[in-house]
């Protein structure tokens, strides 16, 4: 299996080079070459499996066996889900009324996340380990994907994790959860902006059919539906919904093929989807067209420049035939949230209440018997404001608690202070101190040819850092 840039200027990599590097190298993002084909039979038999046996057949699919032999996997992905708290790792509550909830956030962050993150984290200390190097990584987030980046390394003396957050647009608990982590390879940055200014700076035998089952999404940068086109590309037979918050770029592009952003990204209950610039949409052009590079190219940088983008006719029918998509203002996110607990004695957390106000709507309408199931992204005891907006009392496990009575770290980045500088300082003190432990040296230079070395014991490497480096070099994780 070999990953290739969606906009076709870089050479085809393997799981492991896809895996470290970000971004690809001409700006695009990494996508399988193929998607492997499901037959039924397959699927009927992974339908039995549990969910950590599921995600080690697919992962085998997606993964050579030269580079991680299938024992190791199945180890390491063992190893991955022995931090959440329920027995099946994933849950599924049904509710009233059809309302099918699959509950995503028993990890230990008690977010969607945890479940590819912790998987992440192993497979990156895996090969780190066997090559005995070290790499720098660094999250922009919006509230779930950085405490659960950080679980997933946390500790790891081969990795030093650089998270930024918005601060006063994450939640409380969302952001504790990620200040609280004391450990020398964590490095937290509060930033006064919002997530998107924050990427900115970081981008047969058996042919029984399955029946068809209508899947519904929060989404905010699109990752999670690009998984479930993907999901559908190899024969699961599922329907897609993309519901999306106030900041409905995705609604729009899927409604009218309008792919811009709103002027001002708005906050809303579902803090986590706050997104106008939902960076995965451009792996879904790119495989809905054809796998056409060029085409990918051209849009995504006509985005970029412009942040307006009106797709193509032939594209958009193919993303409007591909998914469904809905929106939810606060006031539809309270009263699902209220109609869940009135109905079911059920805490949806606002996201989740996106996907819920979606089923409600297509229930009181009577608009498709097809089973429909929706994705819950985060536990509501992450979210007490929206939870007592909505009337309802929040209920908080202990773990939640007792974050507030814990000792808090992270660095502040005001605005108008050079973000960038300030992390290519710390990140080159820990990429320092990882090497002097080594027993080896960095020698600095920056553009007046200044140097800074530290002692040299077995070899001695350099690198350029520049102030007025590129942004795309900003958020490249390094690995020296």
């Amino acid at each position: 299996m070999e990953y290739v840039s969606t906009r076709g200027g870089s050479r085809a990599v393997d799981f492991e080079g896809a895996l470290f590097s970000g971004y690809a190298p001409d700006g695009g993002l990494f996508m399988p070459r193929s998607i492997p084909s499901l037959d039924g039979a397959t699927l009927q038999r992974w339908s039995r499996l549990s969910y950590p046996e599921l995600v080690k057949e697919l992962c085998s699919l997606f993964i050579a066996p030269e580079l991680v032999p299938r024992s190791a996997l199945n180890d390491l992905i063992d190893r991955a889900f022995s931090r959440f708290r329920h027995k099946d790792v994933v849950h599924m509550s049904r509710l009233k009324d059809g309302l099918n909830v699959l509950e995503l956030w028993h990890g230990v962050t008690y977010a969607f996340k945890d479940l590819s993150l912790s998987c992440t984290g192993q497979f990156l200390q895996y090969f780190l380990e066997k090559k005995q190097k070290h790499i720098t990584i660094l999250v922009g987030t919006s509230g779930d994907t950085g405490s659960s980046a950080i679980e997933s390394v946390r500790g790891q003396q081969n990795m030093d994790i650089f998270v930024l957050l918005p601060e006063g647009l994450c939640t409380q608990i969302q952001e504790l959860q990620m200040t609280t982590v004391i450990e020398d390879n964590v490095h937290v940055f509060a930033a006064h902006g919002n997530s998107d200014q924050i990427d900115e700076c970081a981008p047969s035998l058996d042919t029984t059919p399955l029946p068809v089952v209508e899947i519904v999404v929060p989404t905010g940068g699109g990752g999670n539906i690009t998984a479930g086109c993907i999901a559908q590309k190899m024969g699961l037979p599922i329907q897609l919904v993309a519901v999306v918050n106030s900041n409905d770029i995705i609604h729009r592009a899927v409604q009218h093929g309008d792919f811009s952003a709103s002027e001002h990204v708005k906050a809303t209950l579902a803090s986590a989807m706050d997104i106008q610039e939902p960076c995965n949409v451009e792996r879904i052009l790119w495989l809905l067209s054809g796998c056409d590079s060029h085409l990918t190219k051209v849009l995504m940088e006509q985005f970029t420049a412009s942040k307006s983008l009106k797709l193509p006719e032939a594209l958009h029918r193919k993303l409007s035939e591909t998914l469904r998509s809905s929106s939810a203002s606060d006031e539809d996110i309270v009263r699902a949230m209220q109609r869940c607990w009135e109905e079911n004695w059920c805490l949806l957390c606002p996201h989740t209440a996106v996907a819920a106000h979606y089923h409600y709507s297509q229930l009181d309408s009577c608009a498709s018997s097809t089973p429909r199931c929706c994705l819950a992204s985060a536990s509501a005891a992450k979210f007490q404001d929206a939870v007592l907006r909505a009337g309802l009392v929040p209920q908080l496990p202990p773990e939640i608690t007792a974050l507030t009575a814990m000792e808090t770290r992270s660095t502040a980045l005001r605005r108008g202070e050079d973000w960038a500088r300030v992390l290519r300082d710390r990140i080159a003190a820990a990429v320092q101190g990882w090497e002097a432990r080594r027993g080896t040296s960095l020698l600095f230079k920056d553009n007046a040819g200044r140097t800074a070395k530290c002692l040299l014991f077995e070899q001695q490497r350099s690198i350029t850092i520049a102030p007025d480096d590129d942004l795309a070099w900003r958020l490249c994780s390094k690995s020296l």
